[in-house]
């Protein structure tokens, strides 16, 4: 009677075992670039995605040049070696407004290093002005136009005290070309808040903690067309391009459109597979509960 018994069972035990299996390899295909690209870094109040990476996004979440550390809760990116804070991102745009580091609650940087940024990863928005300071300049500087507007202030550095200059419009000289000042430094502030400083209605310090605006130099419909395929935006680090991270694979462009988790995608879900294999193991329990039954 025992032969019998497990002779009839044996098909459903098959059953479930090829179900079971099916089951965990379809569990397994959610990709784990998908999974971590899936997260945004958030420090500091601001939540960054694609094309940034770093913190918690690995490498491959995005182009090289979009590292973004989180420092004291601050997310910090460094560009051309300038280390900028993060103050806002706006992702329709795409865009983030940045403040340089070295010039955060002061004018009186431990280096004096111009502005540069990687116009192949980022551009400068409309509405910008160069606030331009010159540093260790003479107190009295031969043939300038007065009538520019400026202010002076002082910084005190190991060697003593030096004059800082700075200046919201272009001058007809070259104060470091003419010797009359040793450094120049310019770094870019909204137009807006440079002509809130020159009517004096705000602070140096003010207009440069409030930062400037990079916009990103990103193929935002590609980005786009993956997100609506169902998957998530990535970096290829063996061929430099884009990867679109689906829950089987990473396609180049988007997600196929059978692939799990894509939109119009046929394929049956994990849970009605394990519905499946929970409603034979009750079948199989019933049929020995019976068969324990018969036998008493």
């Amino acid at each position: 009677m025992h032969t019998l018994l497990l002779q009839s069972l044996f098909p459903l035990l098959l059953i479930t075992s090829f179900l079971s299996i099916n089951v965990e390899l379809s569990l397994g295909q959610d990709n784990e670039q998908f999974t971590n690209c899936s997260q945004d870094i958030k420090c500091g109040g601001i939540s960054l995605s694609y094309p940034f990476w770093g913190v918690n996004r690995a490498n491959y979440c995005g182009p090289p040049g979009f590292e973004v550390e989180c420092l004291e809760n601050v997310p910090m990116i460094n560009i051309s070696s300038i280390n900028y804070r993060i103050l806002k991102n706006n992702d329709s745009a795409p865009s983030v407004t940045v403040a340089r580091q070295d010039y955060w609650g002061t004018i009186c940087p431990p280096t004096y290093v111009n502005t540069n940024i990687n116009f192949s990863l980022f551009n400068y928005t409309s509405e910008l002005t160069n606030l331009t300071f010159y540093y260790a300049c003479n107190t009295t500087i031969s043939g300038l136009d007065l009538q520019v507007n400026f202010t002076s202030q002082v910084c005190s550095t190991n060697n003593g005290d030096i004059a800082v200059w700075s200046f919201t419009r272009s001058l007809p000289v070259d104060l470091v070309a003419t010797r009359a000042c040793t450094a120049g430094v310019s770094v870019p502030v909204f137009t807006t808040a440079a002509q809130a400083l020159e009517a004096n209605r705000t602070t140096i310090q003010e207009v440069v903690d409030e930062g400037f605006e990079l916009g990103l130099e990103i193929d935002n419909v590609e980005c786009n067309s993956c997100e609506e395929s169902g998957g998530k935006c990535g970096h290829n680090n063996a061929t430099g391009g884009f990867s679109c991270f689906c829950l089987d694979q990473a396609y180049a462009a988007v997600c196929n459109a059978t692939a799990p988790g894509a939109q119009g995608s046929s394929v049956k879900s994990p849970d009605r597979k394990l519905g499946i294999v929970s409603y034979i193991v009750h079948v199989q329990v019933g049929i020995i509960h019976l068969h324990a039954e018969a036998e008493h």
